[in-house]
């Protein structure tokens, strides 16, 4: 996306022109312009500080990613897969890519960790190699963005692997750990883009989310959220009503969540991710029902319901300054 994205000129959105200098309007060169090395400014913001864009480099994220190209597929490490019932224990390694279930070796963790600390010290090698050959200069910055369920999960000697990266890099000079807001305070994005749209999904647009097997889900999701909207004001305003209104904020977050739609669209236990969707449109809906006047649904009943539910799913926690925030351009009100 970052490649395909169109330079801003003078003549383009005044918030995302290339800066002026004293000799005229700041130019670089396309090749800089199209690195993964560097953030990139690609939007204004109402903060005033504009929204910064960084490119995931291939060739590290593929490297810890990829079960098939990358280090979690060596034959040494944890099989995911095979799993002793009953129980629930993994006992077995990888062996190899094309090794049937049955035909999988005895895990020895020894021989695992060893894998571990040599694939740490190559992943090393390879930023400091990516940091000699293509980074721009100081400000650059590598990027190798990962779900953190990869490590200890689908790869289980993956914190092991991470532990030994970092000791690795220690007093390294060509590379350093940094986080995002750091190198952004540090070397703030000067060049911007627009960026097309598009995502990390199968086409790199949103056909992963969005098809003819989902599309009933938005269909089911966008009501939804505008029947939340509509009562989540006089909700926050009314101490009775605050905990009904989080609980249905939470079930609204929960049935958004996009792995429902990926699930779905990749045809794996599709009836689990249908029937989760499901319940959480549900719930919310009936917590949404309590705060409507006339519906049918009293507000104790509501109440009863987010009880039981904040036992099932007791996660994200401190929801109701987030609406009120969402809120604010309407109406102000003290959230307790």
């Amino acid at each position: 996306l970052a490649a395909a994205g169109r330079p801003l000129g003078l003549y383009g959105d005044p918030h995302l022109a290339p800066p002026v200098t004293q000799e005229g309007v700041e130019r670089e060169p396309l090749r800089t312009m199209r690195t993964p090395y560097r953030a990139y400014r690609v939007a204004p913001s109402r903060a005033g500080n504009g929204l910064a864009a960084y490119v995931r480099d291939p060739r590290a994220s593929m490297q810890v990613w990829s079960r098939h190209e990358g280090y979690p597929g060596e034959a040494r490490y944890l099989e995911f897969h095979k799993i002793r019932w009953p129980g629930g224990l993994k006992l077995w390694r990888v062996t190899g890519g094309d090794v049937d279930l049955g035909a999988k070796a005895p895990y020895e963790p020894a021989l695992a960790r060893e894998s571990a600390e040599g694939h740490a010290h190559h992943f090393a090698g390879l930023l400091q190699g990516l940091s000699r050959d293509d980074s721009p200069g100081p400000d650059g910055v590598i990027v190798a963005p990962f779900d953190t369920e990869l490590f200890g999960h689908w790869w289980f000697e993956g914190p092991y692997f991470l532990g030994q990266v970092y000791r690795t890099l220690t007093g390294c000079a060509e590379v350093r750990p940094v986080t995002g807001s750091r190198h952004l305070a540090d070397h703030p994005a000067r060049v911007a883009i627009r960026l097309p749209a598009g995502t990390w999904g199968a086409n790199g647009d949103f056909s992963m989310w969005l098809n003819d097997r989902t599309a009933w889900t938005w269909q089911r999701l966008w009501p939804l959220e505008e029947a939340f909207w509509n009562v989540a004001g006089d909700a926050l305003a009314d101490p009775a009503a605050r905990h009904v209104l989080e609980q249905a904020a939470r079930q609204m977050l929960l049935a958004q969540s996009s792995d429902w739609q990926f699930i779905i669209s990749t045809g794996a236990v599709v009836d689990y991710a249908e029937r989760r969707f499901r319940l959480h449109c549900d719930d919310a809906d009936r917590l949404v029902a309590a705060l409507t006047p006339g519906s049918g649904v009293s507000l104790d009943e509501g109440r009863t319901l987010a009880d039981a539910l904040d036992r099932r799913d007791p996660l994200f926690p401190g929801l109701l300054p987030a609406v009120a925030a969402a809120l604010a351009g309407s109406r102000s009100i003290a959230v307790s």
